[in-house]
């Protein structure tokens, strides 16, 4: 078997750490190798992917090796080439909620709002940080931002991790 540690040289040392982690869940006779059937579609759901099950079986036809199962070191090249596109639209819908006239911006006090009041809140200078960024014109809090072109230039400063 490979060493994990040179497998995954594509994610970081927070995506390594996570993904070998779920892994180490799923192994659950600690064996060192887990199931392609059923437990590849669980697992991979369960690192937030959401596979439809041709995709899945086409990642089972690609990567089996006749063993009927996969180690670490396979789940971790997966997870290198693993596919994040609908991220970005779930960026936007989410948005969508706070955009009432449908213009495609929101203000600066809802976005504001939405990263100290919602899910994980942030600091506040890390709440001023992103409000900065957002607020490419530097109108301030008169500013309507553009969520798309927000969620694009997010992905274009860290496109695995947004």
């Amino acid at each position: 078997m490979a060493d994990p540690a040179e497998e995954g040289d594509g994610l970081t040392e927070g995506e390594r750490i996570k993904f070998t982690e779920a892994f180490n869940i799923w192994d659950r006779h600690e064996q060192g190798y887990i199931p392609w059937n059923p437990d590849f579609a669980c697992l991979w759901r369960s690192i937030g992917m959401n596979p439809t099950e041709s995709q899945i079986k086409q990642y089972i036809s690609d990567n089996d090796t006749g063993t009927g199962h996969f180690e670490l070191d396979t789940f971790l090249r997966l997870c290198e080439t693993k596919e994040d596109g609908y991220r970005r639209e779930h960026f936007i819908e989410a948005f969508k909620i706070f955009d009432k006239d449908g213009k495609g911006t929101i203000t600066i006090p809802q976005l504001r709002y939405i990263l100290l009041q919602l899910g994980d809140p942030l600091e506040e200078a890390d709440a001023d940080e992103f409000i900065a960024f957002a607020d490419k014109n530097k109108e301030g809090n008169a500013a309507e931002i553009d969520y798309e072109d927000l969620v694009e230039r997010l992905d274009d400063r860290d496109p695995k991790n947004l």
